[in-house]
């Protein structure tokens, strides 16, 4: 077992549970992890309920591959492609609500600094739901991503290139700063800001 669990590095827990699974381990890990994949899978959904029930499915196929993770990353890396994978393969099986939600973004309204501690104060899952939601009005789908990847979960524009597929790091930096004016302007005229 890990003396220090809390300040234990996710790879470490990863590793102690590949090696001897725990409720305890399981447990911390899930803890460090629950809005991430709740973020990640709204991402992909844009639907609060079809990310939370994704986020559990999510959660059972890292614990139950987790003997996987080599460790030649960071874990956080690692859990983003368990995620985008289940993601993309439940939005592969649903084409037409998929669809649908592609066309209401490009239909949608092409809506400074963004105050990066804003994150850091919404406490429920409930709360950030309600902000993404209000967020892809403003932001196309790999714009909300790279935001979501670089302030909240403090991914570098490189490891946002290599996950989004862009072809260099200017264009994760385009999209990074585009949606920051864009969630800038979310927090001023939704009163966010105040939240």
């Amino acid at each position: 077992m890990i003396e220090k669990m809390q300040s234990a590095p996710d790879e470490v827990i990863a590793s102690a549970i590949a090696r001897k699974p725990s409720e305890e381990l399981c447990r911390e890990l899930y803890q460090r992890y629950s809005k991430k994949i709740y973020l990640w899978s709204f991402n992909y959904t844009h639907d609060v309920d079809e990310a939370a029930e994704l986020s559990q499915e999510i959660f059972i196929k890292i614990f139950q591959n987790i003997g996987s993770f080599a460790g030649l990353s960071r874990f956080s890396t690692w859990a983003y492609r368990v995620a985008q994978n289940h993601c993309m393969t439940e939005l592969s099986r649903k084409k037409v609500q998929w669809r649908r939600r592609l066309q209401s973004l490009e239909n949608g309204k092409d809506p400074g600094p963004v105050d990066t501690e804003f994150f850091s104060k919404v406490d429920t899952i409930e709360d950030l739901g309600r902000i993404l939601e209000a967020a892809r009005e403003y932001m196309d789908n790999d714009e909300l991503e790279a935001f979501v990847l670089h302030y909240r979960e403090g991914l570098t524009v490189n490891e946002i290139t290599g996950i989004l597929g862009c072809e260099n790091a200017t264009g994760a930096r385009t999209l990074i700063q585009n949606a920051r004016r864009k969630f800038s302007r979310l927090l001023e005229e939704k009163g966010f800001g105040n939240a």
